[in-house]
């Protein structure tokens, strides 16, 4: 063997080694890069091993007789079932998306290696195609990428939706996978999932979609804003045909009918006649309000802690949870009384006068609330505090019988009396002498009700107030001006409502309540409303409601308030504020109690008097009770009406029963409780002069020397004796 052949062997032998040495050398690389990705991996893994999937639904809120009043969603959504999804549908998106789909295990190895090229020759700016299983591993599990940009969060990421995507596949069938997909993803202008797509594009549900709809609506995951056809057909149509070949060259369809779909018109809905807004039936809006602000206060303190938030964090954090769907909510409103309510008080309002409006409020013995009406504004005047006129006179009339200061036949002078400077007027400004409680309370008179709030005492008086649930008194409100209604602010019909319904519920108090239950859809309780969650409090005796309703009784009667009679026991109250600005009847009928306000949010001056109010009233329960929607179970009462657990006269102030021949208010030339024939019913003889120089009533009170003007606005003009309360106007 030549010496230049034993070289040639050399080389040979060398390079042989080397290649062997480089195999090796790649081998053990291999291993380590493979050891290395998979340390990567197993270090981003995502563990959903305690997952189940629940489709976010939109949370659907019921009235009490089961009727939807509002869906509420941050993502327009309507799952459907895959059954629903027509077959060449769920053939288009797979021939688009993933056409081995039903082969793999949830990932495409040859995608993954063409995604991590493609990565890499782009700066780490592209992602790469996924399987269906894995861009619904995104959809559920990973955070918007808007901001990922370089090559290892692109990784990390990937490896976190393999991980996912292969867990999914162990845990969900391929059926399960797709109707997941079809649900979740989004499909452009504001539609998520298919089944809102279907009715966006194409105003159609998607079990009526054909070959042209569908492959149209599979087209739009991968760009879903650049592929809406209401936006831009002329791309729609050209993603359409990709969709179309695709389908043929899989197998679904023939040419022949990829061409015919392609040329096939297609009818997109107008986008202007689709609205992707929370959908709340009309005239319930104020009170979905309501009600989902309940339910996040109740909750509110547990997620405080839970989460290290404020309480008005936690209330938000509740009502954003809600609104991005999954729950069904169960309230106390009944349709049939909202729509009752709101016609009897729309078809009541003042015509020329465009802005005026109303509340309505109806609440039952234990607190639920029937009906709830904010009125025709942005504002809700339900639960907007209002000048209440005399319609808060009850309250502490009820304050002073409770703390035994008067009965309803204690007798008051109902004569010019002058409180330190303050003189308030009669509505109809005459005066009636002695006259017992109940008169005074039935015919509204001013100057008594005064004496009665003076007589518990300003401080007394508002606190027993507030137990009844009235929140809005304000430090200047401690003073005699508010017995008439003269307020900082007022009282919202709703709390209006709620005190009222003390007095029929034998002096027990409850707070007014909008939701009885919470679920998930899934058909998981969350909540349910029970003694834990209800604020109630004994707030006067059962004496005290009785004698207050039978008082209450006369309003409606004979009083006041006569356009709300019923042909059930009514009882109520009005008011009217300085110069009509507001209007109000609260009345008790059976088991509901019902708060009417009418004004403007500007303060106008309107027509009419407070027996527009109870009119309003009057027409609306005549409607529910036409529904057989009233209970009428007679409530057991007690009454000690003429006992003496209260003084037999009260009076306060300086009286005069002729302002004329009064130039200083506090020499008074009249006793302040005259026993006139006209009050038989007591006969108790005051320590005051018995034998008055003058007649209780003046001769002549059009004419008054004094001021005409109290110190405060805020008499209540309620007529004493109505000519015709019966017939409003409207």
């Amino acid at each position: 063997m030549s010496e230049k052949q034993k070289k040639g062997i050399k080389r040979r032998k060398k390079k042989k080694h080397i290649g062997v040495k480089v195999l090796i050398v790649l081998l053990v690389l291999g291993i380590l890069g493979v050891g290395v990705m998979y340390s990567i991996y197993a270090a981003n893994r995502m563990d959903i091993s305690d997952y189940q999937y629940q489709a976010k639904d939109k949370t659907e809120i019921y009235s009490a007789d089961n009727a939807l009043i509002a869906e509420l969603y941050t993502k327009n959504r309507t799952n459907v079932t895959i059954d629903q999804i027509p077959v060449q549908l769920q053939q288009a998106l797979i021939s688009v998306e993933d056409s081995r789909f039903y082969d793999h295990f949830g990932i495409d190895l040859l995608g993954i290696v063409r995604a991590f090229f493609s990565n890499i020759a782009s700066n780490g700016i592209g992602e790469g195609a996924s399987t269906i299983t894995q861009q619904l591993a995104r959809v559920l599990f990973l955070p918007d990428i808007a901001t990922e940009q370089n090559f290892n969060q692109s990784l990390v990421r990937k490896l976190k939706e393999i991980s996912i995507a292969l867990q999914l596949e162990e845990k969900y069938t391929k059926e399960q996978i797709l109707e997941m997909y079809f649900n979740e993803y989004y499909f452009g202008s504001g539609a998520y999932g298919i089944e809102e797509a279907a009715q966006t594009y194409f105003n159609k549900p998607v079990s009526q979609v054909n070959l042209a709809e569908a492959a149209m609506l599979a087209g739009l995951p991968q760009a879903p804003s650049a592929y809406a056809p209401n936006t831009d057909f002329e791309a729609a149509k050209k993603r359409q045909l990709e969709v179309l070949t695709r389908m043929v060259k899989e197998k679904y369809i023939t040419q022949e009918e990829a061409d015919a779909a392609y040329a096939q018109e297609l009818v997109i809905r107008d986008p202007a006649t689709i609205s992707n807004d929370d959908q709340i039936v009309d005239n319930y809006e104020a009170y979905v309000g309501r009600a989902l602000n309940e339910y996040a206060q109740l909750k509110a303190s547990a997620v405080m802690q839970e989460r290290g938030i404020t309480e008005d964090q936690a209330i938000d954090y509740i009502k954003e949870n809600i609104a991005n769907g999954g729950y069904r909510i169960y309230t106390t409103i009944n349709t049939a009384m909202q729509g009752d309510a709101i016609e009897s008080l729309t078809s009541a309002l003042d015509g020329d006068l465009p802005n005026e409006t109303g509340a309505i409020v109806t609440v039952d013995l234990d607190g639920a609330v029937k009906a709830y009406y904010g009125g025709n504004t942005q504002i809700d005047m339900a639960n907007t505090p209002r000048q209440p006129g005399s319609n808060i006179k009850p309250l502490y009339y009820a304050a002073a019988m409770d703390k035994g200061l008067i009965t309803p036949s204690t007798t008051i002078s109902d004569t010019y009396t002058d409180f330190g400077g303050y003189a308030p007027k009669n509505y109809d400004g005459s005066y009636h002498g002695t006259v017992t409680v109940k008169t005074a309370l039935v015919n509204s008179y001013n100057i008594p009700a005064v004496k009665v709030f003076d007589k518990v005492g300003p401080e007394e008086a508002v606190a027993f107030m507030q137990t009844m649930g009235i929140s809005t008194f304000e430090d200047d409100d401690y003073n005699l001006a508010t017995a008439l209604g003269g307020m900082t602010y007022g009282i919202k019909p709703l709390e209006m409502a709620a005190a009222f319904n003390v007095f029929n519920n034998a002096g027990v108090y409850n707070q007014p309540y909008y939701v009885t239950k919470l679920e998930q859809v899934n058909g998981e309780v969350l909540y349910t409303k029970d003694s834990s969650s209800t604020t109630t409090r004994k707030v006067m005796s059962d004496t005290t409601a009785t004698n207050m309703m039978n008082i209450l009784e006369g309003v409606v009667d004979y009083g006041t308030g006569s356009a709300a009679a019923q042909i059930y026991t009514t009882a109520g109250k009005t008011g009217t504020t300085h110069d009509n600005k507001d209007l109000w009847f609260t009345g008790i009928t059976g088991n509901l109690t019902t708060s009417v306000w009418l004004g403007t949010p500007e303060n106008d001056v309107l027509y009419g008097g407070s027996s527009r109010a109870a009119g309003i009233y009057g027409n609306y329960l005549s409607m529910v009770i036409d529904q057989d929607l009233l209970t009428t179970t007679e409530i057991e009462r007690t009454s000690n009406e003429g006992e003496s657990s209260g003084a037999s006269s009260i009076d306060s102030g300086t009286s005069t029963t002729n302002k004329e021949e009064t130039t200083e208010p506090t020499t008074p030339t009249t006793p302040t409780t005259p026993t006139t024939p006209t009050t038989p019913t007591t006969p108790t003889t005051p320590t005051e002069p018995t034998t008055p120089t003058e007649p209780t009533k003046p001769t002549d009170p059009t004419t008054p020397t004094e001021p005409t003007d109290p110190t405060t606005p805020t008499e209540p003009t309620d007529p004493t004796t109505p000519t015709d309360p019966t017939t409003p106007t409207t």
